[in-house]
């Protein structure tokens, strides 16, 4: 499985991020360990109450394992990797919160550990992580025998399409497909050698470079949605400098903004406004469908949930029963029997605890199942639009180099769109 990890602070934003059943359909709270508090807020409370006693403000070590798309993974080899991954960073035995989350039919997990050893009362540190995950990261494909992603056989096959939470947020906020956005903008820098070629590949794609208001140089979208390359792009400043100039040659992102308000037609606005608007009349019933369905499991596993607590609750009222006291309990104490109910007793639990583990591992796999099929739908859909929406981009952009006065009058067929402008 693909491991990502990073140091940071902010655990009441972490929190927040990791409890999120907006983006998630599902999310579980696997296990606590090392603190007092049973809630992920609290938890995390805790570690940044004793990171306080140091000059640690990285307190955090976040890691998420997402495993391939088509592979049903148990909590059992998520709590496995997780184990591997603190023994390989030296984090064994730190206080940690694991959740697993749900999302478009997959299960992925995020697993965050305290950095601060309380014994020393310092901060551990964690040389080449990345690294060390990496290697980890081949061993567990290699273990589940899963296909091997070409970015773990050889590095030089890395997926240069691959995005943070950042960029995530800044595409989804645009509306537009991330891995989409990032592909337009390294195939732009890729296929140009001058800030002429580049500026040119952009505009041929539907964005235009500027100088940003914090960072050197941006590109803007048709509505005028701001992309940091340098972040985009994976490229320094200074490699940015050398090939497009200094940023103070270029226009502002205000005045960028007017220029593309000014030069693109209302007509052709009017067409990208009409094929987002289908697109939401389509996609309307399938997400109405998709809540629905979310709703049902999520009262489900509430249901599940509480049956499994009356089961375990059930058996240690029988189990205690079971125990004599008085006299006859001092006898079955020296008569070895006692021992023979507690031992007895453990293994009752523990084959209960199983069959509620296999229960919910299969009523996941049932309501990932019928998740996939709905998103199956949604991505059907989200692709044919957005086949039109390209045609109609690489249409406005062709109508924006005519004269802005007869662009309004415009009245031509834009390729795989059902309507005259």
């Amino acid at each position: 499985m693909i491991l990502k990890a990073s140091q940071r602070g902010g655990g009441r934003q972490l929190a927040l991020h990791l409890l999120n059943t907006r983006d998630n359909d599902h999310v579980e709270l696997a296990s606590v360990d090392g603190c007092i508090a049973t809630d992920v807020t609290g938890a995390f409370a805790e570690m940044y109450a004793i990171s306080r006693a140091t000059r640690c403000r990285q307190y955090l070590f976040s890691v998420s394992l997402s495993p391939p798309k088509d592979a049903t993974v148990p909590v059992a080899d998520f709590e496995a990797a997780i184990d591997q991954i603190a023994e390989k960073l030296g984090l064994g035995g730190q206080p940690k919160v694991v959740l697993i989350h749900e999302k478009q039919g997959r299960r992925h997990a995020h697993c965050v550990w305290s950095r601060i050893d309380v014994d020393k009362m310092r901060a551990i540190n964690l040389p080449f992580f990345k690294e060390r995950l990496t290697e980890l990261s081949r061993e567990l494909y290699l273990t589940h025998g899963w296909d091997l992603p070409k970015g773990l056989a050889d590095p030089s096959f890395a997926d240069p399409l691959n995005f943070g939470l950042t960029e995530w947020h800044e595409a989804k906020n645009a509306k537009r497909d991330p891995r989409e956005v990032k592909a337009v903008l390294k195939r732009c820098w890729a296929q140009s050698d001058s800030a002429e070629a580049f500026t040119a590949a952009l505009k041929g794609r539907g964005f235009w470079l500027a100088q940003g208001d914090r960072r050197g140089f941006v590109a803007l979208d048709y509505k005028g949605n701001v992309y940091s390359l340098s972040r985009w792009l994976d490229v320094k400043g200074k490699e940015l400098q050398t090939r497009l100039g200094v940023p103070s040659r270029y226009r502002s992102v205000g005045d960028t903004q007017v220029e593309i308000v000014s030069t693109t037609s209302a007509a052709a606005h009017r067409l990208l406004e009409e094929l987002e608007r289908k697109q939401s009349t389509d996609l309307q019933p399938l997400l109405e469908q998709r809540a629905q369905i979310v709703a049902r499991q999520r009262r489900e596993r509430r249901e599940a949930d509480q049956r499994h607590i009356a089961l375990r609750e059930a058996e240690a009222r029988k189990q205690a029963q079971r125990v004599r006291r008085g006299l006859r309990g001092i006898w079955d104490w020296i008569t070895g029997q006692r021992h023979k109910l507690t031992q007895q007793a453990k293994s009752e639990m523990i084959r209960i605890e199983q069959c509620i583990t296999e229960e919910k591992e299969t009523l996941q796999t049932i309501n990932n199942s019928e998740l996939l099929s709905i998103y199956t739908k949604i991505l059907r859909t989200n692709r044919l639009h957005r086949s039109k929406y390209k045609d109609s981009i690489i249409y406005l952009y062709e109508i924006s180099n005519k004269n802005p006065r007869s662009m309004q009058h415009d009245t031509g067929r834009c390729p795989n769109v059902e309507h005259n402008i």
